[in-house]
């Protein structure tokens, strides 16, 4: 998922932070063992991209065990089993991992239906996320990603941070690794994508019979007034993973070369005449009702000469549904979507 802002006006709410921590030690409350230097992130910082764990926990002066961890910050000594998580981002995959966060920024990240459960417990620290929030939380732990990257320094005054970069050629499985290996149980990460493999083996098998191996899928958004188009890949949520990763339907030859050979994931402004270069041999055409709706383009030639089209195997992912993308997420999208396509078949 892209950023879409970063935090600004962090320094005017300083001193407020300052005052909530000082009354937290006042009151005998302990916000967690707290974080070694944290230089700022630059290219001079460890080389580690994604944090590394120590292997053996130490007991800090509170007596709670912590660990050392290897971060694009330096080394960070974290509590060797956090309690009061505050993730700026990767709440999502926290869930995943069976853990529950105190604090989350869900007014950027949050709102999949398939974690309305787990969210609804979660203190919202806001988007930006905000440091007298935060503070309040008394977190032991704050994990964030490159959204945060620039406001590292006053979070780690607050409890000890791990900034976990933004990459936009990792998986979010590959996230999931990252974040379990930092919480000390990556064993967890490799259960989930057993998991939703197994979920999508048994989904071929439903489908088996239904289209060739050779079966191709396009994924796009309809924008503005039908003159535009957004084509996704498999690593941009809208259900691409469950379609390519784990129906294993085909890219069109345009979509593998611009899209997921490229490491974009995402091609925009594709002009409505420029479509069939990357839908025309599409076998299924998915269309993410974030966009405009259908009406706007099915009077179209051009639309009605895409192959999708034509056998009527165009089908619409409800946004709310398919815009996420965490472990949890894609597995609810893995069985709507095998769901979806049997009545749809190719002949």
């Amino acid at each position: 998922m892209q950023a879409i802002r970063k935090p600004t006006a962090i320094a005017s709410l300083l001193l407020l932070v300052a005052a909530v921590l000082l009354s937290a030690c006042g009151n005998g409350n302990s916000a967690g063992t707290g974080a070694s230097a944290s230089p700022a992130n630059s290219p001079s910082a460890s080389p580690s991209s994604t944090p590394s764990a120590s292997t053996s926990p130490s007991p800090s002066a509170e007596g709670e065990a912590t660990r050392i961890v290897s971060t694009v910050n330096g080394d960070v000594e974290i509590p060797a089993h956090p309690k009061r998580i505050v993730a700026l981002y990767y709440h999502h995959i926290l869930f995943a991992l069976g853990e529950k966060p105190v604090g989350a920024n869900l007014t950027w990240w949050g709102g999949s239906p398939f974690l309305a459960e787990q969210e609804a417990g979660l203190v919202d620290i806001g988007g930006p996320p905000s440091l007298e929030a935060v503070a309040a939380l008394e977190p032991d732990l704050i994990i964030m990603n490159s959204n945060n990257a620039e406001d590292y320094e006053q979070f780690a005054k607050i409890a000890p941070s791990v900034l976990i970069p933004y990459d936009g050629n990792r998986t979010v499985y590959q996230d999931t690794v990252e974040v379990a290996k930092l919480l000390g149980k990556p064993d967890e990460a490799t259960r989930l994508l057993e998991e939703f493999e197994k979920k999508a083996e048994a989904a071929r098998a439903k489908l088996e019979g239904v289209w060739t191996s050779d079966a191709k899928a396009a994924i796009i958004r309809i924008d503005g007034n039908g003159g535009q188009f957004t084509v996704f890949g498999d690593n941009y949520g809208r259900g691409g993973w469950p379609i390519y990763r784990g129906l294993k339907l085909q890219y069109p030859a345009k979509i593998k070369e611009d899209v997921i050979d490229s490491g974009k994931q995402i091609v925009k402004e594709v002009p409505l005449e420029k479509l069939p270069e990357y839908a025309e041999d599409a076998d299924y055409l998915f269309v993410s009702t974030e966009g405009a709706a259908l009406d706007v383009v099915k009077d179209s030639a051009v639309w009605k000469g895409l192959k999708a089209v034509k056998e009527n195997r165009v089908i619409e992912l409800e946004a709310k549904q398919y815009y996420y993308f965490d472990p949890i997420s894609i597995s609810a999208q893995m069985d709507l979507i095998a769901d979806l396509l049997p009545g749809n078949s190719p002949q």
